[in-house]
């Protein structure tokens, strides 16, 4: 069957923002069952509506009216314990409700925890008995009583606590899976702090490490072993990775299995769907794409052939739809998708199975019966049109003050419409921000305003004009114009460590007033740097490690809001006594470099292998106990050698920008060869081509030229040593220094001959 994939365009049920969508009866590919599906949307609204198989009509069963702070977070759909019984949808409404609509939409269960610290954010309900529920912290596992059960036709239930569990990170996700040993259910949440944890009673039982920030968990229930569980996880930065879990070890075993797509990064993962039958894995992502990857069929013993989710599946086919997704449903056995988006719209995905077909033959095939059809529905898509047009003359009208027809007097709309944004700022693997803004309805401009010096790089998905408005400060102050219908646009930002401010985005949109929604995001003084669980007080060498020991009279409260205003991913809270050391490891996206800090009462120590990371943080922490009259103490000790080590950390990306930029040089000299001899200029062209390819690096050598520059004046600075060069007459030496690191830059055997040179340069002689 060709996997390509046609899009088929449904009617929007008037949704605002949906959450969640889930099918009820996903129907066959050989009985053609209407399908039925329930979505939920961050207004309150739950609808229910079928889809028949030979229509692209939308009736809608049951539609629920919308409630004040009654956003719906999570929609489930469950079915008792006979396979027979009509399946039941379970909703969380606000922080503490949750009610069951049967599929015709009469309500059969409601219940509301008063007891809860936090809102529902995630829900996983094993009917009829036990409801998990995850706020932003914390765990929670109930059991229904006996009195609440599945013929109960009450609104109320009683429920018990049964399972409670603080998180140290935030959570983003949970699923459940079955242990086939114990034949017991496992609940799995995901964290901001790049952990899964896997909780026992109310305990965690495990952590696992992930390769990004988790956004989604999705189970593999129906490919479990007699031993073994798999669940698959979708990270901020696009990973996607499988992890399978071997109950029969004691302690449990958690294993990597694979991790796609293996190089680069893409758009954050939002949803994921499976069809495990034939191993297609669908991903869908906030740009809009919906990926399809295929996993490989081994063939057993007895000749039957199953899905191999050890090994990597390949990629097949993409779609792009230009919306941030938010649920991915299948149904007929994988021949057709039903997708839903963050701005309210819903539509289909459907195989092409007509291979080789020509237009003149799929005209034949059409009936009349289609034809009237798409006819109507023309006929309808211009009345609804028309009266879209009417209905925005009108609101034009009555936002504007001017008198409309039927009303005595129009004095205009005082209150002004809102929009929801669905934003994100996720560092990237390039040492680059990625600013990702959504909204529901059509952007005007975004102007992007910081009080520190950033840069701002073009990002290929982005089509807006960019305008930037001079300034004698160190500000930016950018305007992007956005084309007609945008409602996403990404910015890719680049700081600098050791400055740290806010930056402010204005988005305002093409609706009537005027209106602007303003966010704020801020830059920490080593917003580089990425939390890391890797153990690496056994592997560093003592020799190439500076160290700061900060201590004094302040709390452990205190210490930690530090480490919050200058380092990325520190949890808001901590579970342990005061006397407690806490440990975080961070590796710098920029430099690969390393940071260790240890936290308790009255003691911060950090330790790196990059002298500029220690004299950020110096200057940093002095600075912040100053403000608050906080007497604090130092211990400093800097090893010169470790400045060789982050050069050699910085020297591959420094040799190849070194390479790109002579390459550059030849092909412009080509260029102008082919005015005299452009047959050896050709030849030339190919071969340089074949030998040397063009590298997207994101890095430019002017970045890796300040940072060297840092490194040498940081050390200076904190040792308190004699240079040849310091700040006054850098900028007279910049360019012999700029000239000394590509002459020793572009061979791999010139590293040692460079460090040399470069603390020759610096007059640091006795640093080897």
């Amino acid at each position: 069957m060709d996997l390509k994939l046609n899009r088929v365009d449904y009617l929007q049920v008037g949704l605002t923002s949906p959450n969640t969508l889930k099918v009820l009866n996903s129907g066959s590919s050989d009985n053609h069952m209407t399908i039925v599906a329930v979505v939920g949307d961050h207004s309150g609204s739950l609808c229910c509506f079928s889809l028949r198989h030979d229509s692209t009509t939308v009736s809608t069963i049951f539609k629920t009216l919308p409630g004040p702070n009654a956003k719906i977070t999570s929609v489930q759909v469950v079915r008792g314990l006979s396979t027979s019984s009509s399946p039941k949808i379970l909703v969380s409404f606000g922080s503490s409700v949750i009610r069951g609509y049967t599929a015709k939409g009469k309500q059969f269960f409601g219940l509301e925890l008063n007891n809860l610290t936090e809102p529902i954010k995630h829900l996983q309900i094993k009917w009829p008995a036990d409801v998990f529920i995850c706020g932003h912290f914390i765990y929670n596992h109930y059991v229904l009583t006996s009195d609440s059960g599945e013929n109960d036709s009450s609104k109320s239930s009683i429920i018990q606590s049964k399972n409670f569990y603080v998180s140290p990170g935030k959570i983003t996700g949970l699923i459940l899976i079955e242990n086939n040993l114990t034949k017991k259910t496992v609940p799995i949440i995901s964290c901001e702090d790049r952990l899964i944890r896997i909780l026992k009673d109310s305990v965690c039982q495990y952590e696992i490490e992930t390769c990004g920030i988790p956004n989604v968990l999705f189970p593999l229930n129906k490919l479990n072993r007699a031993s073994e569980s798999f669940f698959t996880y979708g990270t901020l930065d696009g990973k996607v990775a499988l992890i399978s879990l071997d109950f029969s070890k004691n302690p449990l075993q958690a294993i990597h299995k694979w991790e796609i797509p293996e190089k680069g990064a893409k758009a954050q993962v939002n949803c994921i769907a499976m069809i495990e039958s034939t191993g297609e894995l669908y991903i869908g992502r906030s740009d809009g794409s919906i990926e399809v990857w295929i996993f490989v069929e081994t063939l057993e013993a007895d000749g039957s052939q199953s899905i191999n989710v050890d090994l990597s599946p390949i990629f097949r086919t993409e779609f792009n739809c230009g919306e941030s997704l938010t649920s991915i449903c299948i149904c007929r056995d994988g021949t057709l998708l039903l997708c839903c988006t963050f701005t309210g719209f819903i539509f289909g995905l459907t195989r092409n199975q007509l291979v080789n077909l020509t237009n003149d033959q799929a005209s034949l095939m059409m009936s009349r019966d289609s034809e009237a059809r798409i006819e109507t529905l023309k006929n309808e898509i211009t009345d609804l049109e028309k009266k879209i047009t009417r209905e925005r003359e009108y609101y034009q009208d009555l936002t504007s003050g001017f008198p409309v027809k039927g009303l005595r007097s129009s004095q205009g709309y005082s209150a002004l419409p809102y929009f929801a944004i669905n934003d994100s700022m996720i560092l990237q693997e390039d040492a680059s921000y990625l600013l990702t803004l959504e909204s529901e309805v059509a952007v005007d401009s975004v102007i992007v305003q910081s009080d520190i010096p950033i840069d701002l790089i073009d990002c290929e998905r982005n089509s807006a004009v960019v305008t930037f408005n001079d300034n004698w400060s160190s500000q930016i102050l950018a305007t992007f114009r956005c084309q007609a219908n945008t409602t996403r646009i990404e910015i890719k930002i680049r700081s600098i460590e050791g400055q740290y401010g806010t930056i402010r985005v204005y988005i305002m949109t093409r609706m009537s007033p005027k209106s602007c929604q303003v966010k704020h995001y801020t830059i920490k003084a080593l917003s580089l740097h990425k939390r890391s669980h890797n153990n690496l007080s056994s592997t560093i060498d003592s020799t190439q490690v500076n160290l700061l020991h900060i201590f004094g009279s302040f709390g452990l409260n205190e210490s930690l809001n530090w480490l919050q205003l200058c380092l990325p991913e520190i949890p808001d809270r901590v579970n342990n006594s005061s006397s407690l050391t806490i440990k975080y490891t961070f590796v710098s996206t920029l430099m690969d470099t390393f940071l260790i800090v240890d936290c308790s009462k009255g003691s911060l120590t950090f330790q790196s292998d990059n002298i500029s990371t220690i004299s950020i943080l110096k200057d940093f922490l002095t600075r912040e106990a100053t403000k608050k009259s906080i007497p604090i103490e130092m211990n400093l000790k800097v090893n010169g050698s470790s400045l060789g080590s982050t050069i050699s950390k910085l020297f591959p990306k420094l040799r190849q920008l070194l390479g790109e930029k002579r390459k550059n040089l030849l092909l412009e000299a080509i260029k102008d060869l082919r005015i005299n001899d452009p047959e050896i200029a050709s030849s030339m062209l190919t071969e340089l081509d074949s030998q040397s390819p063009t590298i997207k690096i994101q890095f430019n050598l002017d970045r890796l030229y300040g940072l060297i520059t840092d490194l040498y004046l940081d050390y200076i600075k904190l040792e308190g040593t004699s240079s040849s060069v310091n700040v006054n007459n850098m900028k007279t030496k910049l360019n012999d220094l700029v000239s000394l690191i590509e002459e020793s830059g572009s061979d791999e055997s010139q590293l040692e001959t460079l460090i040399d040179k470069l603390n020759h340069f610096w007059g640091l002689r006795t640093l080897n």
